[in-house]
């Protein structure tokens, strides 16, 4: 009897993965409806050009695989749209959000948002009014403001190192290179 018992605990131990639900994937963006898609289609706000941008998220995606961190960037214009957003292998697919809120940080609040997380400790009501935006939420470094002249039109931000300041020094590397790149081209 106790065998039997024990078998049976055995046979349904193997199958309850099978049984449980699946794993739910993190969804960052939603299809737009038929009637969306038919709409006139205004072109992407004022920001990085592809070019630069491509060259500043793998550069910093590279600087921190280099430290041995599997990162994601997110280079977005000054609508707070994705230009860019690099995942390197093996990162978390939670990095993803997390660089865009970065980035949506950085943009609004025109600085950097290792400044804004260090702000919000002491500045309660500033705690208060970015937590409730959900598109910037929690305030984490990694996130730079991408400037023209004296306005910000993007930023880039990092996600996915145990620590913020790896984040902005590999988001800092990704920035410099690109504006290296864009001066030579213009040359």
């Amino acid at each position: 009897m106790r065998s039997r018992f024990f078998g049976a605990l055995m046979l349904a131990a193997a199958f309850a993965p099978l049984a449980a639900p699946a794993a739910k994937a993190q969804v960052t963006f939603t299809t737009p409806s038929d009637e969306a898609a038919r709409a006139p289609r205004p072109l992407r706000e004022r920001g990085p050009a592809l070019t630069p941008a491509l060259v500043a998220a793998q550069t910093a995606v590279d600087a921190c695989e280099a430290m041995g961190f599997q990162v994601s960037v997110a280079v977005i214009d000054s609508a707070a749209v994705p230009v860019v957003l690099l995942s390197g292998n093996g990162a978390a697919a939670i990095t993803q959000s997390i660089a865009m809120g970065k980035a949506v940080s950085a943009l609004r609040n025109g600085k950097p948002s290792a400044d804004l997380a260090v702000e919000v400790r002491t500045n309660k009501e500033l705690a208060a009014k970015l937590a409730a935006d959900p598109q910037q939420g929690p305030q984490r470094g990694g996130g730079l403001p991408i400037m023209s002249g004296g306005t910000v039109i993007g930023a880039i931000a990092v996600s996915g190192s145990p620590d913020a300041g790896w984040d902005v020094e590999c988001a800092q590397a990704g920035l410099t290179k690109a504006m290296a790149t864009s001066k030579t081209a213009k040359k």
